[in-house]
């Protein structure tokens, strides 16, 4: 598919807004292969590396870092103006079948995504809505390793419906500067169930700003951030209530099973951990949280994975090895609901019954009295 600088630019805003590739081409209704070309010709267009991949998530680099800012300072005129210039040698923007040039690019862009950075941007982005062909940039909501405001995330939610400022009006005097900050740390997957809790919470406390710190945690990983004060309030996964870490449960997310649809076992009501015994496995790379906890989980209920027969964190390698192979991967939380709506894949039925992982909130222990912190702990948990 052949796309404009601006239609290009939309789905750069998309990639910024969820940091995931899947996610961005659901919402969009577009085919991943489509999104990913996109990201392609964009940066051609503008000769630089906006995004590092890593699987299926995005994470801005440098340089998108200073794309985003730049144009969050424009005026939404300014923004169409500046994006307009590029349209001078766009071509042709009709839809067109994709060359197999384009497909190979594609393919390999997904199966050899270049290293994330070091030290993942942050993004207080202060864009303003409007309405047009061109979105506003967006602040990136579930890229691993990522800090943003979360007063970007409440202007995201009210963009459809609240009234537009003057273009030429600074967000500044539109949202009091907060007296108060808070730091909550979450796993990106986990966002996205307190989202729209946390927008309803600034809009009643505009007192108190939010700064979110998206990142793979555990209860050991809350323990190091809480005891160098860098986070406030956290969420994280476990599988039981951690020993030396004060926190609470709020959810459970099971643990999911899938193989090819036209695989044997998908066919059967009820796979036991026999059934998998043989059957090859697949994981995430060595050292990924979610593909510990799982394992573990796994064990728990007698089922023993083994040796992986792949080990990767692209979930697009994952999913074409469990569509070409006898094999089987086990996944949680979003990544097992996008998973399972990649094509020719099946959810198994497992008789023993699969085990849940938790999520679990937890404040940092000197400030378990504070009245701020507290009110927005409970009303994120209710």
């Amino acid at each position: 598919m052949s796309l404009s600088a601006i239609q290009q630019f939309d789905i750069f805003a998309q990639l910024v807004s969820s940091g995931n590739i899947i996610t961005s081409a659901r919402m969009l209704r577009l085919p991943a292969a489509d999104v990913v070309d996109a990201m392609d010709r964009l940066e051609e267009r503008l000769g630089c590396r906006l995004f590092a991949m890593n699987g299926n998530s995005v994470e801005l680099t440098d340089t998108g870092h200073k794309l985003v800012t730049a144009l969050g300072a424009l005026s939404l005129e300014g923004q169409e103006r500046w994006v307009t210039g590029l349209l001078a040698g766009d071509g042709d923007t009709e839809n067109t079948g994709l060359d197999a040039g384009a497909e190979a690019e594609q393919d390999s862009r997904l199966a050899h995504p270049p290293a994330p950075q070091d030290e993942p941007p942050s993004l207080p982005i202060e864009a303003e809505a409007g309405s047009g062909g061109f979105s506003p940039l967006l602040p990136p909501l579930e890229t691993a390793q990522t800090t943003v405001q979360a007063e970007d995330v409440a202007d995201l939610a009210e963009e459809e419906t609240a009234p537009l400022s003057p273009p030429d009006t600074p967000v500044e005097a539109i949202r009091p500067e907060p007296v108060r900050r808070i730091l909550l740390a979450s796993h990106p997957a986990i966002f996205s169930h307190f989202q729209e809790a946390l927008v309803a919470f600034e809009e009643a406390s505009p007192d108190i700003g939010i700064t979110l710190r998206l990142d793979s945690l555990d209860a050991r990983r809350v323990e190091e951030l809480f005891a160098r004060e860098e986070a406030d309030i956290a969420y994280f996964y476990a599988l039981e209530e951690p020993a030396h870490l004060n926190s609470r449960y709020a959810w459970s997310e099971r643990i999911s099973l899938f193989v090819a649809k036209d695989h044997p076992l998908a066919h059967k009501d009820a796979t036991q951990a026999e059934d998998l015994a043989h059957t090859p496995y697949v994981a995430l790379a060595p050292g990924n949280m979610a593909r510990s906890h799982a394992e573990e989980a796994l064990a728990r209920c007698g089922l023993a994975v083994g040796p992986a027969l792949l080990e990767t964190d692209n979930l697009y390698e994952i999913m074409k090895q469990v569509q070409n192979h006898p094999c089987y991967f086990a996944a949680f939380g979003s990544m097992a609901r996008d998973f399972g709506k990649m094509p020719g894949i099946a959810r198994l039925n497992f008789s023993q019954g699969l085990p849940q992982v938790q999520v679990r909130q937890a404040v940092r222990p000197d400030l378990s009295n504070d009245p701020a912190l507290l009110a927005l702990a409970e009303f994120l948990f209710r």
